[in-house]
């Protein structure tokens, strides 16, 4: 069974556009320039970007979050 380790803490990332979300920097180091080329993560686990630097690969998944405004 595969497992997903969340890196989020240890990446640089843009904003996502629906499926897609710019990989700035890598966990190894890597930066991407978004003009030139940027790594693009998908949110489908059998279609991961690789870095080409270090081969870890990578998805993203959105996670929404519903708050209650207290206090007021």
């Amino acid at each position: 069974m595969r497992k997903l380790l969340d890196v989020t803490k240890d990446v640089e990332f843009g904003d996502n556009d629906g499926e897609w979300l710019p990989l700035d920097v890598c966990v190894c180091g890597e930066r991407f320039n978004r003009d030139g080329g940027c790594l693009s993560l998908g949110i489908y686990e059998n279609i991961p970007a690789v870095c080409p630097k270090c081969g870890r690969k990578f998805i993203f998944k959105i996670k929404i979050t519903i708050y209650q405004i207290l206090g007021e």
